[in-house]
């Protein structure tokens, strides 16, 4: 097992067009739609978590481009709790 310090956050958990069983991990309310990395790191930053891009593929839609971001919050929290965070951020 590879131990990191931090969540990996898939670009598709905020994705407005896709499903909660194709991806998307947060309510519809919150998704924006065609998010990218670099959303993802400037919400990460405006929370004042370090964050940094990771070039990976989403392993259930490998053949799409993709990436995701390496986010180490500032306290301990759940993913869940932390991809609200995010996503809130990334929609104001």
């Amino acid at each position: 097992m590879i131990r990191r310090d931090g969540y990996v956050v898939w670009v598709q958990y905020f994705s407005r067009e896709l499903s909660r069983s194709e991806g998307r991990r947060v309510p519809l309310r919150l998704a924006v739609k065609n998010p990218t990395a670099d959303d993802v790191l400037r919400a990460a930053s405006r929370l004042g978590w370090e964050a940094r891009k990771l070039d990976l593929r989403y392993p259930s839609q490998w053949w799409r481009p993709s990436s995701a971001v390496l986010v180490k919050p500032d306290r301990q929290m759940r993913k869940s709790q932390l991809l609200l965070l995010l996503a809130e951020r990334m929609r104001g």
